[in-house]
């Protein structure tokens, strides 16, 4: 009747999404140790190490200022990933990832300080040292974006309860938590330039996860209440539904994701932002891919057995299962 055995490969499921998730979570750990945090954060939430050089028109210009710079920075075995000059051209700014070692960089410092000091008790040549250390938003993305998914959690469990079964709302939720762990982990695995608009996406994948287990479950209890599959198991049920709801899964999720993508990349050119441009393509793109592994694969091959529980807990204590 179908040709999706997704019930009778729940271990492989478990194996792919665990070794998924695995990974980014050592990839994360690993980065959040030796580099610049878990996430490949965009410069809005990147901390990072600077070198900030004041200079006179009298005695420089911004040319050779740079240039005794970049000498001293290659001397000490270190290198910038940006560079900013002053409005007034009185100052430049060079920034260093925040695992850059601070020893080296108060090493070049010193030495740029002999090559440009004009001498004087004041003075008007100097090199000075700084540290940021960026939080998330200022914390109110952080926050905002975790009351976003509770709140969306939690209105889907409501719903799937009143709407389909206990067994459907416990399957709906564990997608939820599946679906946004690939989804992090997949940008924690590729590196991918993290800014504000990860909050955006990881809320979109909850919603397109209810979608998607709408589709999924209300095939399941249409099915339910076909006769011709009073005799069929919980395995052909979840197997035969996964099948019926995989297009529209696919269709609503790719197209969710496309729309969120192209208003966040409008955006993100506007602001001329290449991080930007890159976070919310494959923000969307690990979206609708966890949600639609999750939703039409991973999850009916665990649903079976959801139900199964469900049905002979009904049995045991007296009640007759719901068609």
């Amino acid at each position: 009747m179908n040709k999706l055995k997704l019930s009778s490969r729940m271990h492989v499921m478990i194996i792919v999404s665990a070794i998924v998730i695995a990974i980014g979570l050592a990839v994360g750990l690993i980065c959040e140790f030796v580099a610049d945090g878990y996430f490949n954060y965009g410069n809005e939430y990147k901390s990072y190490q600077s070198v900030t050089v004041k200079y006179s028109s009298i005695y420089f210009n911004e040319d050779t200022v740079k240039e005794v710079c970049d000498k001293e920075f290659k001397s000490a075995d270190i290198s910038y990933y940006a560079s900013v000059c002053g409005e007034d051209k009185d100052y430049y700014e060079f920034r260093f990832s925040n695992g850059t070692k601070t020893e080296k960089i108060q090493s070049a410092i010193e030495a740029i300080d002999l090559k440009i000091s004009d001498g004087t008790e004041h003075p008007l040549n100097f090199a000075t040292y700084h540290k940021v250390n960026a939080k998330l938003g200022g914390g109110y993305s952080l926050k905002f974006g975790a009351i976003a998914l509770a709140a969306s959690v939690a209105f889907q469990f409501i719903y799937f309860v009143i709407r389909y079964r206990l067994t459907a709302a416990f399957a709906a939720l564990l997608a939820d938590v599946h679906n946004i762990g690939i989804f992090l982990s997949l940008l924690a695995i590729t590196r991918v330039p993290v800014g504000s608009s990860v909050f955006a996406f990881a809320t979109l994948t909850v919603l397109m996860t209810m979608i998607g287990c709408s589709f999924l479950f209300g095939r399941v209890r249409k099915n339910n209440k076909d006769e011709a599959f009073a005799k069929l198991g919980a395995n052909e049920i979840s197997d035969t539904s996964a099948q019926e709801s995989l297009f529209s899964v696919c269709v609503s999720a790719v197209a969710f994701a496309a729309v969120a993508c192209l208003a966040l990349l409008f955006l993100s050119i506007s602001a001329l932002s290449v991080a930007g441009v890159l976070a919310s393509v494959f923000g969307a793109l690990f979206a609708a891919i966890a949600t639609v592994y999750g939703t039409s694969f991973f999850i009916p091959a665990v649903y079976s057995r959801f139900k199964r529980i469900g049905d002979n807990f009904l049995q045991k204590h007296g009640k007759k299962s719901k068609k």
